[in-house]
């Protein structure tokens, strides 16, 4: 899990040509994205989806503008009703064009580690893939 946790870290610091260059990826025609599923801790979902609001904003408040993050809900069925829902256990979130590595960010200041703390206390990661989303038309 540290791993993962690390791994998640420096993928964050790397922007998607310096991911390209540093690492020689494939060309993409798209938008490099850091995918993570997240375990939510019971009852943890609305501090979860702070979480992420917070992440935004520290990225927002320092002046990087250009990436986003998206939260998608995962669908489960019901194993004795069929019926389908919202998992309250399971979320994917896309940061998508995360910054490049930016010494200028203050990275782990006062509001950096809080909103770390919010993912910690709310949420597992799972798994974390680095991907090339396609253009949305």
């Amino acid at each position: 899990m540290r791993f993962m946790l690390l791994l998640f870290s420096f993928l964050v610091l790397q922007s998607a040509p310096a991911l390209a260059q540093e690492h020689h990826l494939p060309a993409c025609e798209g938008h490099v994205a850091i995918v993570r599923v997240s375990e939510i801790k019971p009852g943890m979902m609305k501090d979860f989806l702070a979480a992420v609001e917070a992440h935004k904003a520290w990225y927002r408040s320092n002046g990087v503008m250009n990436d986003d993050f998206l939260i998608s809900r995962v669908i489960v069925r019901d194993q004795k009703t069929g019926e389908y829902g919202y998992s309250d256990s399971e979320v994917v979130t896309y940061h998508i064009n995360p910054p490049e590595d930016n010494p200028k960010l203050p990275r782990n200041d006062a509001a950096w580690k809080a909103y770390q703390k919010m993912y910690e206390d709310s949420s597992t990661v799972k798994s974390i893939t680095l991907s090339c989303m396609p253009q949305i038309k």
